[in-house]
């Protein structure tokens, strides 16, 4: 059996970011098993989905790319982009794996993790198993859509089950969910020419609030302004839908809280999130969670229930503070790779000194000419 002294499961921005900040600690043995390919997530998007943060190549100037999962590399430099696709992510993902040469295995899903007596951890994977002294698990959260936020979502279609919108052929559908993938639902299907019902609790594009996170975030927000005027759409408000049926005739009946009701004619789509703890639900008992759902971490993002066990990506909460972008979790990287290196009395002096590597001037030392 392979033993290692960190391994990361999920190949996606954190998993590789991650990587790439353990891979500056001389004489770390480390790896990382993807049970599908590199970028795996976001080779599932839609094929019109498009990232909401704008890549641009500032790092000559000192300001990391938004969507970099190093501080040197450039989503924008990589594929001449500004709103990456899908697609276009993922091969800047692996171009990143091939470039630094890090450790990955594709193809190779974790079946069950067990801890050891000597406070090790066991993974069975498809591929045989392996031993580590610290796992960090950054398996996110887009694989993992709720199919159950209400009685009968199972007759929607979820945005994660979308290949394309061009497959969305009816005149008109209904979209439940106001946020991010709910307008770009409705965004992409007026681009076809549909006719869009969007149901909304409330409307997530006042601006309540300036942190993407918990509101509308320009990019859709400019998006919506122009379905808006396109004649094409129609926003029902207060709506919390609470049941979907599918009647006799083969229709949907949709029901909401306060009796309202809607008929559609063909599958309503769902836009209502993921689950909570994305990934990290494979292994639930290895967390604690608090009553709203949300998995208990220390400062360091460790798991409070089981030392060793760290979490990455866009499930991590401290405090107040939504780690759910990656120029957001991205900042967590070298603290944990910091942690990790003082606990097995390794040399940490090549990790960032401070989180102000990804703001103004933290990359001053990048040339513009440089592979990635």
């Amino acid at each position: 059996m392979q033993h290692l002294d960190v391994l990361i499961v999920g190949a996606g921005p954190a998993g590789i970011g991650m990587a790439l900040a353990l891979q500056k600690i001389p004489d770390l043995k480390f790896g990382l098993v993807e049970r599908g390919r590199i970028g795996e997530s976001f080779r599932r998007w839609p094929l019109e989905t498009r990232f909401i943060t704008p890549s641009f190549y500032s790092n000559p100037f000192g300001l990391a790319d938004l969507n970099a999962v190093n501080e040197h590399s450039s989503p924008a430099h990589f594929a001449a982009m500004e709103h990456l696709s899908g697609e276009l992510y993922a091969d800047y993902l692996n171009m990143l794996v091939q470039v630094h040469k890090l450790p990955v295995v594709t193809g190779c899903k974790v079946l069950e993790v067990n801890t050891t007596a000597a406070k090790e951890f066991v993974l069975e994977t498809e591929q045989g198993p392996l031993s580590a002294r610290y796992v960090i698990w950054a398996t996110g959260e887009y694989q993992f859509p709720d199919l159950q936020a209400f009685t009968g979502a199972d007759y929607c279609v979820h945005y994660a089950q979308v290949a394309t919108w061009k497959d969305f052929t009816a005149p008109r559908y209904t979209v439940i969910g106001g946020y991010e993938s709910g307008v770009d639902a409705t965004v992409n299907l007026i681009k076809q020419g549909r006719q869009v019902r969007l149901l909304v609790r409330k409307a997530s594009w006042d601006r309540q609030s300036d942190d993407p996170s918990v509101a509308l975030s320009p990019y859709s927000r400019e998006r919506l302004a122009q379905a808006m005027q396109s004649g094409q759409l129609e926003v029902i408000f207060g709506v919390d839908v609470t049941k979907v049926s599918q009647q006799d005739d083969g229709s949907f009946l949709i029901e909401a809280a306060d009796d309202r009701n809607w008929q559609e004619q063909h599958q309503p789509i769902l836009a209502t999130g993921f689950v909570n703890g994305g990934g990290a639900q494979q292994i639930a008992r290895l967390w604690e969670w608090d009553e709203a759902g949300k998995i208990m971490l220390t400062e360091a993002d460790e798991s409070t229930l089981t030392p060793g066990l760290f979490l990455v990506g866009p499930q991590v909460r401290q405090e107040d503070r939504i780690y759910c972008f990656i120029y957001k979790f991205r900042q967590r990287f070298a603290m944990i790779a910091q942690n990790l290196a003082l606990c097995m009395a390794l040399d940490s002096s090549q990790l960032d000194p401070e989180p102000g590597v990804w703001g103004p001037f933290g990359n001053s030392e990048c040339c513009e000419g440089c592979e990635c």
